[in-house]
């Protein structure tokens, strides 16, 4: 975990008692070009009036730390609505009078009650029996799903501008820092940087902003005994947004739809002990490396199965920021069938467009392979023939006939068959 060089260990510990659960503020992503960066954490404890000494240096020795900048932003995920309501609970948000030299952002993201009642209104409209297109349509309007997740995608998009078009660092918060301030770190860290849109670098990512930040798998996926109000789909939400954006920036990703449906398919299998416990405190007391095998692993291992056909690292879409259109009506979102239908048999087409690719791919391989061994022979005949003009008659046709075999091996492997006056 790292906060900046100046902050002391009295400003640490007087900044974790004025926030919730004691999450104060920490790095998430670096710029090393800009020197901004994202840092995140969980709200404070505000009140209506109270204020933290400690905690306004904090936020002081974050924007310091930017050379850049002479302000941070300060991103508050939450609606107003909730963010206000929670001050009558002794917490809140900044007070911009009391913190120097920020700017102050609301999101509008909901919390994780709406969000679990839009992904079980979605799910009904996806169980329907034969809907015609208009009441499909209307049930995903009126599930609200992809607004939600426009609203995660949209704090994603503000974060990245401000760090790479404004040089500005960012605090993100939510409530308690774990669910929707996980989601818009990890959606900006994509757009900034190329490595987590790398197979490997998207291990990375899930492992440095959800598991070692202290997402509550546990009680958000309902891997245990638990209140089934806790249970809402936060990390669900963040896989879609990846996938909308792979749908934008097709040649930007390394990894295809399967990766994006596997690890979803794994947060609930329970299969691996990456997505067990809801902290990492909790991991170790359990000895969960110990005692479980690592999805990361596993991935790794059968990579080529996860490879995007359309990804170059030469591609203008694989170098530095993603730039997303500044009018909103220019992103579209869709609705993923891939996740949602992938069960339903019914649906067409079966093959999706990246598996046909692959397909052609890997065929055209295996016959430009086959292609340079006929080549070698080729050339080795070649050279028999110019360097031995005394062979004997039967040793001529010998190689005549070999010839002909290769030259009929070359005509099979591209489905056509040399004719009987060519033979001869």
């Amino acid at each position: 975990m790292y906060v900046p060089r100046s902050a002391t260990a009295h400003i640490i510990v007087g900044s974790s008692k004025f926030r919730s659960r004691r999450r104060f503020p920490a790095l998430s992503y670096y710029c090393k070009d800009s020197h901004a960066s994202i840092c995140r954490s969980s709200q404070p404890l505000s009140g209506f009036s109270a204020r933290c000494l400690e905690d306004e240096q904090m936020l002081q020795a974050i924007r310091k730390a930017n050379p850049g900048s002479d302000f941070i932003y300060v991103v508050d995920t939450r609606p107003k609505l909730n963010a206000m309501a929670n001050r009558a609970a002794g917490k809140g948000y900044e007070n911009e009078d009391n913190y120097s030299n920020i700017k102050f952002q609301f999101i509008g993201i909901e919390n994780i009650h709406v969000m679990r009642n839009s992904l079980q209104k979605m799910l009904e409209v996806c169980e329907l029996k034969s809907p015609s297109m208009s009441d499909f349509l209307w049930g995903l309007e009126n599930s609200g799903w992809l607004r939600h997740i426009k609203a995660i995608m949209d704090a994603g998009i503000f974060i990245a501008k401000a760090v790479s078009e404004e040089g500005a660092s960012v605090l993100v918060h939510c409530s308690d820092g774990w669910d929707r301030t996980a989601q818009v770190c990890s959606v900006a860290s994509l757009l900034l940087d190329p490595y987590y849109r790398t197979l490997k670098g998207f291990m990375v990512l899930i492992e440095k902003d959800w598991i070692s930040f202290g997402h509550k798998f546990n009680h958000r996926y309902g891997n245990l005994d638990g209140d089934p109000k806790e249970i809402s789909p936060v990390i669900d939400q963040f896989i879609e947004c990846v996938w909308q954006l792979t749908e934008q920036f097709p040649c930007a990703f390394e990894f295809n739809e399967r990766f994006l449906t596997h690890i979803q398919h794994h947060v609930y299998s329970c299969q691996f002990g990456n997505f067990l416990c809801n902290s990492q405190k909790e991991r170790r007391e359990l000895k969960i490396q110990e005692r479980t095998y690592s999805l990361w692993s596993n991935l790794w291992k059968n990579r080529a199965d996860y490879l995007n056909p359309l990804f170059r690292a030469d591609h203008s879409q694989t170098q530095g920021s993603l730039h997303l259109p500044t009018a909103p009506c220019n992103f579209t979102y869709k609705f993923w069938n891939g996740m949602y239908n992938r069960f339903e048999k019914g649906l067409q087409p079966r093959q999706s467009v990246t598996d046909y690719l692959m397909a052609v791919k890997e065929e055209s391989q295996q016959l430009e392979e086959e292609l340079e061994s006929l080549e070698e022979v080729r050339v080795l005949l070649l050279f028999i023939f110019s360097c031995a003009p005394v062979l004997s008659i039967t040793s001529r046709k010998i190689l005549k006939i070999w010839n002909i075999n290769v030259a009929q091996a070359i005509f099979k492997s591209v489905g056509q068959h040399p004719d009987n006056e060519a033979q001869t």
